[in-house]
């Protein structure tokens, strides 16, 4: 960049960016809740707050981590203005940052600088026009797609959820097979108590205690299992 386009970048584009940048991250806040909404005002669901707190131990173990880990791991990519695109349009990991890496490596340019950071947000917007382009035409077409599907089609798309978690599960084993090989057994006892109607005994119908046993404990074992590891390592160094 010349000394002009510099000075543009900085006095311009960034200020532009970050200021409707701010405004569409809290606009997007309550339009999230939107969907609940309709479906408590529309057609009557009621939420109670045990399943709210069910719901919420779960979200906050598995995702808690991300809010810190992401900004900062994702930031030399997506840079400022890929940041708040990504954390409105979402899919982070999966597609804005390696259309980003792919769009600056076309180009020759670095991550971190001013051209990347331009490069960086023309591809993570076109990555959101043509998933919002998708996601339109398979929900306008949707029931059109499913009327023409075969039944064994039909019948075998009721398989596609547990498909889907046993996948991120094995896909997660892989990465620590030691801890999963120790949280298998720690699962099943859990299970076989909440069938027991143990859980049932706790505050607001114990629905959540599974999954905090889970967490906690797999926490713990993880971090015995790979301390003891570390430890080893220098033991041997």
């Amino acid at each position: 960049m010349n000394e002009s386009q510099k000075r543009s970048f900085e006095q311009d584009y960034m200020p532009y960016i970050i200021k409707w940048g701010k405004i569409t991250c809290w606009v997007s806040i309550p339009l999230i809740l939107l969907p609940t909404l309709a479906l408590m005002i529309v057609y009557g669901a009621k939420i109670s707050f045990a399943s709210f707190i069910t719901a919420l131990i779960p979200l906050l173990g598995s995702m808690l981590a991300w809010y810190i880990v992401d900004p900062i791991s994702l930031f030399p990519v997506l840079q400022v203005p890929g940041l708040y695109m990504t954390y409105i349009a979402g899919n982070s990991k999966e597609i804005r940052a390696p259309a980003a890496i792919a769009a600056m490596s076309a180009a020759d340019v670095e991550p971190g600088t001013d051209h990347g950071t331009v490069i960086s947000c023309l591809a993570i917007a076109t990555s959101v026009f043509v998933s919002v382009a998708c996601m339109t035409l398979v929900a306008v077409a949707g029931n059109f797609i499913l009327s023409v599907l075969p039944q064994a089609v039909i019948t075998a798309l009721n398989f596609l959820l547990p498909a889907l978690y046993g996948s991120m599960c094995m896909q997660r084993a892989l990465m620590d097979l030691k801890t999963f090989a120790v949280m298998v057994p720690i699962t099943i006892f859990c299970v076989v108590l909440n069938q027991m109607g143990v859980f049932g005994y706790l505050p607001l119908g114990g629905g959540y205690a599974q999954i905090l046993i889970l967490v906690v404990c797999g926490s713990l074992v993880a971090k015995a299992i790979h301390s003891r590891e570390i430890s080893g390592l220098d033991g041997n160094q």
